[in-house]
């Protein structure tokens, strides 16, 4: 009798253990492709990769928004056993408003509440960027969109304009300002895709491989300035000068 009961239960065992590893499963052959969260997903699926809500194990667990498999929206993302961060995410990186948890045993957590952008804490206030060339235009306007992006297009005005288009003299009547060159710092790769002047304006974008970055800007009247970029946007800087 006993043997019998072991030969009913064995198989009954076998479905019940495969029953669960398919609800397991049950985005097999979608894929998380941040690195510490690729042992495990479950949850929903788009053109093979995460996307929407789901719940991703690896070194690193992560539950929340996900994106062409990257965290991107409101999630949890858990370090380690006593470090998480509860927040908005892009691109699988910490941006935008936030809470990181640090656990202490027998004591009480600490909390640092506020913004992130390109996976660093920034304050208090939203901060995506730091330019340090204020004082030498008129005005000055840095936008970046909210998806990700990896360009960069400088758009220089200046007020008087030149009836003959650009002009190299820097005494020449009309003169139009424009960025002459752009260098970078760390490990990035910054590459030109346009350049178009105009009696008024000068535009010039560029491809830049990796955020965060720093950009060191020269202008065609000698100065210089720097900024840094958080994010990975597209970003529009938009400088005016009235001469």
């Amino acid at each position: 009798m006993k043997n019998y009961t072991a030969f009913i239960l064995i198989p009954l065992f076998i479905l019940l253990n495969t029953t669960i590893l398919n609800a397991q499963d049950s985005s097999s052959g979608c894929k998380v492709i941040a690195l510490s969260l690729l042992a495990s997903y479950k949850g929903e699926c788009k053109n093979g990769l995460a996307n929407g809500q789901g719940e991703a194990f690896g070194m690193q667990h992560y539950t929340g928004s996900f994106k062409d498999g990257l965290p991107n929206g409101f999630g949890t993302f858990y370090y380690d056993d006593s470090t998480y961060h509860a927040g908005y995410f892009q691109d699988g990186v910490k941006e935008g408003k936030g809470e990181a948890h640090y656990l202490h045993k027998g004591k009480q957590d600490s909390v640092i509440r506020g913004y992130w952008s390109g996976n660093e804490f920034r304050g208090k206030k939203y901060i995506t960027y730091d330019f340090d060339g204020a004082s030498k235009f008129d005005r000055y306007e840095i936008d970046a969109t909210p998806q990700w992006g990896h360009t960069i297009s400088f758009e220089v005005m200046t007020g008087t304009g030149s009836p003959k288009g650009y002009a190299h003299n820097l005494h020449d009547a009309g003169f139009v300002l424009r960025v002459d060159d752009v260098t970078v710092g760390s490990n990035a790769i910054i590459r030109l895709l346009s350049q178009v002047d105009t009696p008024t304006k000068a535009f010039i974008t560029y491809d830049i491989n990796t955020f965060p970055v720093i950009l060191f800007c020269h202008l065609s009247n000698g100065d210089t300035f720097k900024l840094q970029l958080y994010k990975n946007a597209k970003w529009t800087v938009r400088l005016f000068m009235d001469k």
